[in-house]
């Protein structure tokens, strides 16, 4: 899987040799920089854990820049009026 977006770019696979060799191949072609396992990308915070082949996704970091841009920052979260027994239509 290759994610790129401007001049940034995530590679992932199920086999290392795989990677490698599409990274050797693109540098023949392109001026690559590899920065090692991916840690934050496109404001996404990006947590592996081997061991259990989990991959984890954190936008908390994007979220408080958005409200702190609008001057959200300090607001507090409310419950939205609607009873349960009320459901949406397309009506």
């Amino acid at each position: 899987m290759v994610l790129i977006y401007i001049d940034n770019m995530a590679i992932a696979g199920k086999e290392i040799s795989g990677i490698t060799l599409f990274k050797q191949n693109l540098s023949e072609d392109f001026e690559i920089m590899d920065l090692g396992e991916l840690k934050f990308i496109l404001g996404i915070l990006v947590t592996q854990d081997s061991s259990n082949h989990l991959i984890s996704f954190n936008q908390s970091a994007y979220i408080t820049q958005v409200f702190t841009r609008f001057g959200m920052l300090n607001t507090k979260p409310v419950s939205i009026p609607l009873a349960v027994k009320y459901g949406l239509s397309t009506s």
